[in-house]
């Protein structure tokens, strides 16, 4: 039975629990992602000694796949385009298995590099599918939950890498357990193509192609009928008037729009947790702690902290809203950074180390993790959406190919030259302030709102 047949079969099932399972699925690339860039911290421990690495070559190994995802994003736009969403998605996931099984081998850091940035090409196409999928066939009373549903894949993927990563320093040699890190991602890209091949295609793309009674029945079936018509009127009435031109991104309105999006981008990294992201087992034992396994431990619990606040997010962003969210959390993580500058410039040890790590993981899982993958999928027009969240996802991967760079460079610095790596810290401490000037004077609200009402704001810009 074909996709569109499954759609138009009788009995129409319980629209919440259908529009949640699909984006379940479709968030799955959000668990490889998070998967793919933290199994790397585990790797970390070992990789600097193997491969013989200097402070900017290990930033390079372990930023590598953040090239990649640079590159999927461009690609991805059009693939998005051309062959849809979710088929997308699982030529991503193919690029990904390559990537985990070619990086397990290698014996010199220049393979290394090259199929790092291979998968993570992959990764780039799913994090520009995958968030872009979930907007387009939420209900709008729905899509902030379930967008924060990818953030949330993410942190859970990030929790499961450090949690194998144990295991396998436990049970495996050595000098080959940084191998099997990378070779067990092939398993849950398994179990994703699989998934994959489940979902419909989304309904604003089938519209642009002219696939109006499959857009329909999508769009019943995640829904009612009732929404399901009015939400293709407007669909049509959308797509009729735009252009869906790269140069589009820079007329009035949606200039603003693009400049929101690359906002999101920047703040998403640059805020603290995603640039040490990284290098949280590397602190661990800068503050005192010798034993691998339980820097592994600790890194999970970090993650855990994050991902029991995402599951908060993903209830309170359809009910408070975005923007008073990230308000929020850009104003904490201020305080947080700030603390925890104080901990590593005082070179504190032991717990005041783990708890400061945890604090940084509550605001970045509350709002600035999440909100910048729901709103960039959020706040462009039907027509223009794979190319401007292209752009913008682009540009998200250079400030995390740009943080897991120059980490370890600035707290390399910083201990050089004032003793400690706090400096670091409090450079993000400054930059959270002017994410919460961002959120004060131009992140607009997109609750409740649908796409075709959001995008058609920006007429009035």
């Amino acid at each position: 039975m074909s996709q569109t047949e499954g759609m138009q079969g009788t009995g129409q099932p319980k629209t919440k629990l259908y529009a949640f399972g699909v984006a379940f699925v479709a968030s799955v690339g959000g668990f490889l992602f998070g998967y793919d860039l933290a199994i790397v911290c585990g790797a970390n421990l070992y990789l600097k000694d193997v491969f013989h690495l200097s402070d900017a070559a290990f930033g390079f190994a372990t930023g590598s796949a953040a090239l990649g995802c640079i590159i999927g994003p461009f690609i991805g736009g059009w693939l998005c385009d051309f062959m849809g969403r979710n088929r997308t998605m699982i030529f991503a996931c193919i690029l990904l298995g390559i990537g985990s099984v070619l990086t397990a081998i290698p014996n010199d850091i220049v393979t290394f590099n090259i199929f790092r940035i291979v998968g993570g090409i992959g990764v780039g196409l799913c994090s520009i599918a995958s968030p872009m999928y979930i907007s387009e066939i939420a209900p709008p009373r729905m899509r902030g939950g379930l967008g924060v549903m990818y953030q949330l894949a993410i942190v859970v993927g990030s929790i499961a890498a450090p949690g194998i990563s144990y295991l396998l320093v436990r049970f495996t040699p050595e000098a080959v357990c940084w191998r099997w890190m990378f070779a067990s991602e092939l398993l849950p890209v398994i179990v994703f193509v699989i998934l994959l091949a489940m979902l419909p295609q989304s309904p604003r793309w089938l519209a642009q192609r002219g696939r109006y009674e499959e857009a329909l029945a999508v769009l019943t079936k995640v829904d009612s009928p009732e929404f399901a018509k009015e939400e293709m009127i407007q669909i049509k009435s959308s797509l009729k008037e735009e252009k869906g031109s790269f140069a589009e991104l820079f007329s009035p309105g949606i200039r603003y729009a693009f400049g929101i999006g690359i906002l999101l981008a920047f703040f998403n990294n640059w805020t603290g947790w995603s640039a040490m992201g990284g290098y949280i087992p590397m602190l661990f034992q800068q503050s005192g702690l010798d034993d691998r396994a339980i820097a592994f431990l600790k890194f999970t619990l970090t993650y855990a902290t994050m991902g029991v606040i995402t599951l908060i997010a993903c209830w309170t962003v359809d009910l408070v809203g975005r923007r008073p969210l990230w308000l929020f959390g850009s104003a904490l993580m201020a305080v947080v950074t700030a603390l925890t500058g104080l901990v590593f410039h005082f070179h504190m040890s032991g717990w005041p180390v783990l708890v400061v790590l945890m604090l940084c993981a509550i605001p970045h899982g509350l709002a600035l993790g999440p909100l910048p993958w729901l709103m960039m999928s959020e706040i462009f027009p039907t027509h223009l959406r794979a190319r401007a969240v292209s752009l913008t996802t682009a540009f998200l991967w250079v400030t995390i190919f740009s943080g897991a760079q120059l980490f370890p460079i600035i707290t390399g610095f910083t201990e050089r030259h004032f003793g400690s790596v706090g400096g670091a810290f409090w450079l993000f401490t400054i930059i959270c302030i002017a994410a919460f000037l961002f959120g004060w004077r131009m992140l607009p609200e997109t609750k409740g709102r649908t796409l075709e009402e959001i995008s058609a704001s920006w007429k009035k810009t």
